[in-house]
């Protein structure tokens, strides 16, 4: 006690100092969110050079989607017999045709067959393009939906008796690691100060090798698995292993569920991943979300697409410099959302989610194969992005209970539209105090260094296995450093929680760096809880943005 009385009340308090005081006053110019975009801007409109070459970009990848649109509309057209085939083969057949025009030699017989040539060759070629892709795009499917649903078929509500009146209610923090906590001492502090004991449990779920886990485990010269367990001080229950695998992870959700509801004292259940950090104190989160609203669950939902090609929405997105995180699944069914994974439930809505998980994932597959047919390495988004709530929506259309108005009937059932967990996609926050985006023109120097605007017509071209995805990053953005006025703003909004931070990150302030268990405890000692309270933000993007007190 004494010691950690002596970090919070010594030098940290002097950190503080610099970083809410006296730096800010040295650097308030660059600190002034509207004088500092005034500059650049000035800066910008000088520097002809730069705005030549950004209306250059601009120009050709405007160039690019014109062309991919006639693309587009010659495969519609796909009838004609020589739509498909290559420019020499085209060519020469042409000058067979004028050929066998001038020498007076042109019949039936060679005509037709020439046609029925034509034709097959278009057929086939289409065919093997179609077998090439689509078999990429289904293996990835069946992939995720085999992992997801073998851990589903072991999954089932629990039987427990309510728990005794008068005793604490809990919070469930349900971790999803690798093999252990990126903030680890961080996440000590969250749990140290927390007020009221018992007020939470924990429960881990590690999806590291699963042979070296193992050894580590029986081997006679390892240190016991159990004092490997991430927060076990604070009680951790570690989910025994079940199958995982990138963008596959409902099942996984609903075996932490399962193994969470055992305890009659959880009444809210927190997901959270590896690199997660706590923005608020615990304090905060448990008033917020069991004395305030133990009875609801928070969603954090998408905005829906434009298009209903991928290729198309990212162009319209990036042009226009609006958020890439979109739903485009709504278009398909109005009960099967997309929202993000990192959800907040209820204990009458994690029970039902359990129950109803194998329905759920049979509603999500039905929109997910066809949305984003462009994208042939994979498929439009994941299942733990849609799943949860479509589990919820279709209890209360079997209970008969719908009133055929989906946002109607999640107002009824208790689902409030708030993102708790903060996390930046590109172009998300664009125009608000949260934007953290490049220039424009260095996004199209990114693009064209890497040559990646054939993304626009090579379809065969993987974004998201590129080093032009790392290099924009912006889905989701990583921080591996941030500056201190910005995390303070993140502070001061309505999210708990902030996640795709780098281990190690260090907080910027000034010409000096510290790290983040240094820094943020001493700014859950100074937000104003209320005030936080009501900036809560109902999308990740934009248009959810809080309105003024």
């Amino acid at each position: 006690m004494d010691g950690a009385w002596a970090l919070r009340s010594g030098v940290p308090r002097l950190i503080f100092a610099v970083a809410v005081g006296v730096w800010p006053c040295r650097c308030g110019i660059a600190l002034d969110e509207e004088k500092v975009r005034a500059a650049l801007a000035a800066l910008q409109d000088s520097d002809g050079g730069n705005r030549r070459k950004h209306s250059l970009g601009l120009r050709q990848l405007q160039e690019e989607l014109n062309r991919l649109e006639r693309d587009s509309d010659r495969d519609r057209d796909g009838d004609r017999p020589d739509a498909t085939l290559g420019n020499d083969e085209k060519e020469e057949d042409v000058d067979n045709e004028s050929c066998d025009e001038s020498n007076g030699s042109l019949n039936g017989t060679s005509v037709l067959a020439r046609s029925f040539r034509s034709a097959y060759l278009a057929e086939e070629t289409r065919r093997g393009r179609a077998r090439k892709f689509g078999d990429k795009r289904r293996n990835y499917m069946e992939e995720k939906l085999r992992v997801d649903r073998e851990v589903l078929r072991a999954c089932s509500v629990p039987s427990v008796l309510p728990a005794w009146p008068g005793n604490t209610r809990q919070v469930a923090f349900l971790f999803m690691t690798e093999d252990g906590l990126d903030f680890e001492d961080l996440w000590d502090k969250f749990f140290g100060d927390a007020s009221a004991y018992g007020a939470y449990s924990i429960y881990v779920h590690r999806a590291g090798n699963r042979e070296k886990r193992l050894a580590e485990r029986f081997s006679g010269w390892s240190m016991p698995w159990s004092a490997t367990l991430p927060l076990s001080r604070w009680g951790a229950v570690e989910l025994p292993q079940v199958e995982t695998r990138w963008c596959a992870l409902f099942g996984l959700e609903v075996a932490l569920l399962a193994r969470a509801l055992q305890d009659p004292h959880n009444q809210q259940f927190v997901f959270v991943s590896h690199n997660t950090i706590p923005l608020k104190s615990f304090n905060y989160v448990y008033k917020q979300l069991v004395l305030d609203s133990s009875f609801t669950s928070k969603f954090c939902f998408a905005e829906p697409a434009f298009h209903k090609l991928a290729t198309y929405e990212t162009i319209r997105n990036e042009l226009r410099r609006t958020c890439v995180f979109r739903d485009f699944w709504r278009s398909f069914s109005p009960r099967t959302l997309k929202h993000h994974q990192w959800v907040v439930l209820s204990r009458e809505h994690a029970a039902i989610v359990v129950r109803r998980a194998q329905k759920a994932l049979d509603t999500w597959h039905k929109s997910w194969i066809q949305a984003a047919p462009d994208l042939l390495h994979m498929a439009e988004g994941c299942s733990d992005e849609s799943a949860p709530i479509d589990a919820l929506l279709y209890d209360l259309e079997h209970k008969g209970s719908s009133t055929g108005n989906t946002w109607a009937d999640l107002t009824r059932m208790g689902i409030e539209q708030q993102c708790l967990t903060f996390v930046l996609w590109r172009h998300c926050f664009t125009e608000t105090r949260l934007e953290y985006s490049e220039n424009i023109a260095k996004d199209l120097d990114a693009v064209l260094k890497h040559g990646e605007l054939r993304m626009l017509t090579d379809r065969e071209f993987n974004f998201f296995k590129s080093a032009l995805k790392r290099e924009l990053n912006g889905y989701p953005a990583i921080f591996d450093s941030i500056p201190i006025d910005y995390l303070w703003k993140l502070v001061q909004e309505g999210f708990m929680f902030a996640r795709k931070f780098v281990k190690g990150v260090k907080v910027k302030v000034g010409d000096s760096e510290f790290s983040l268990d240094m820094v943020l405890p001493l700014l859950w000692d100074i937000v104003d809880d209320f005030n936080a309270s009501q900036r809560v933000w109902s999308r990740l993007s934009i248009e959810g943005k809080p309105r003024p007190i």
